[in-house]
């Protein structure tokens, strides 16, 4: 492999970031990592344009020093000149167009989802640009999207058709033995038929198999046009070998707190009884993130022990929202601090003990657990994917079910009771892995990369 900080023939590299949302809009994880990504890389003599779908028009900006293009979510369908009186097939997109204006050596897609997913990827391979997809979402993998077999546990990720058709069913409400009737469907597809026409719910449920056969070939197709699949969890690069993606395709590159967290001296916590210890949730009000698990752990906690819940974050589930704010008004405890902006997260982040992570789903980082680890707070979360690889149970924090609150209210009861266990659980915190690893990282895979392309090149001239 080349050095990481070497340039390609003198030059500058140049990279296409793709997501399928981003800021101002959007505030997740992957948003995140990919604006602190591209500054990082600037260090290795790599520059970035990102460009990221729209629900609005096409638009352009810097957001960070960056170049910013939003292009609308159609953007593969529309031609950009459609009167060119060249074939359909043949024609460019306006997709194409605005890649091909950023001039990149590599695509880099980290989203899969409508406006930036598989129809990128193959717009991208028949201009004969390199590509390589990051995994930050299980999406391409699961048909439920959490990973978790029949709701119960972790799930290996082999895309089976029957078996993602009776778990989707099962997450779908259906009751065992119907679940397992829609398992034993045919693989047909009919939501293109007249049954379609009539009840497209009807229609989607007899096409479950067939859904799931296509989720498979959809995870091949994304190997075959990809030079690498980056799996920022170790449990990602299993799923991915466990659907006979080969494993010299895959490259494992855990995700990390911004510069931002490094410049931030590690706070431990030392014994102090005399205050109330404040739990931290923060990450979006949704059902899959679990925030109503460390609530109705709350709620069994003894009123007279001294302890706070803030919770911050937004969400698109109106009723999931107002069950919690519901709540909040009822215990005094719990304070609801809206939405923080991701500037904002270490000021908040130092204003707790304790984070608390209940996600229901196979998360690949998350990115918040790797930032309260670089100030020394303890992470309570939930016992899965990538929290489960990096959180050490009793070391640093606590690794608990994702469907039982029990274990929750035990875990807040000890750290508001046992002082010294809270200081130790910090004093042993790691310092995280930053930014600039993970920039190293894509550094030396682009380089690579590039150096394989030239190798086939040179080849095939041979």
């Amino acid at each position: 492999m080349m050095a990481a900080d070497a340039p390609v023939g003198g030059r500058r590299l140049r990279i296409v970031h793709c997501v399928g949302f981003y800021f101002p809009d959007s505030t997740g994880g992957t948003e995140v990592y990919v604006r602190d990504l591209v500054t990082a890389l600037s260090r290795h003599s790599i520059d970035g344009t990102i460009i990221a779908a729209t629900d609005k028009g096409y638009d352009r900006y810097k957001w960070h020093g960056v170049d910013v293009v939003r292009y609308p979510i159609d953007a593969t369908s529309v031609p950009s000149l459609p009167d060119s009186g060249v074939r359909p097939q043949l024609r460019r997109s306006i997709f194409q167009d605005i890649v091909e204006e950023a001039a990149p050596d590599i695509f880099h897609l980290h989203s899969w989802t409508s406006g930036a997913g598989l129809g990128h990827l193959r717009q991208v391979a028949r201009m004969g640009i390199p590509s390589i997809v990051t995994m930050h979402v299980p999406s391409a993998l699961c048909m439920r999207g959490t990973m978790l077999l029949y709701g119960k546990g972790p799930c290996d990720g082999r895309i089976d058709a029957s078996r993602c058709a009776r778990c989707w069913a099962l997450h779908r409400g259906f009751p065992g033995p119907a679940a397992w009737l829609v398992s034993m469907l045919p693989q047909w597809d009919a939501t293109d038929s007249e049954i379609s026409r009539m009840s497209p719910r009807a229609a989607a449920l007899l096409s479950i198999t067939a859904s799931a056969a296509t989720k498979a070939r959809q995870l091949r197709s994304m190997a075959t046009l990809s030079e690498r699949i980056v799996a920022p969890s170790q449990w990602v690069r299993s799923a991915l070998t466990a659907n006979a993606i080969p494993p010299e395709k895959i490259v494992v590159s855990a995700q990390a707190a911004s510069e931002t967290f490094v410049e931030r001296s590690q706070r431990t916590r030392e014994r102090d009884d005399s205050r109330e210890i404040v739990i931290g949730f923060l990450g979006r009000l949704e059902a899959y993130k679990g925030a109503d698990l460390i609530i109705k752990a709350l709620a069994r906690v003894p009123r007279d022990l001294p302890v706070r819940l803030r919770v911050a974050g937004t969400g698109t589930e109106p009723a999931y929202v107002h069950a919690i704010e519901q709540v909040a008004k009822r215990d005094p405890r719990i304070e609801m601090m809206g939405l923080v902006e991701h500037e904002e997260v270490p000021k908040f982040l130092e204003t707790i003990d304790v984070l608390a992570v209940p996600s229901r789903y196979m998360e690949t980082g998350p990115i918040v657990v790797q930032e309260a680890q670089a100030l020394g707070i303890p992470v309570m979360g939930a016992d899965l994917g990538g929290i489960a690889e990096r959180v050490r149970d009793g070391v640093d924090g606590w690794l608990l079910p994702f469907d039982d609150p029990r274990p929750w209210t035990e875990a807040i009861v000890a750290a508001v009771t046992d002082r010294d266990k809270l200081a130790r659980l910090s004093s042993n915190m790691r310092r995280s892995r930053t930014i600039g690893d993970v920039a190293s990282d894509m550094a030396a895979l682009y380089l690579d990369v590039m150096a394989g392309r030239k190798a086939r090149i040179v080849g095939k001239a041979g």
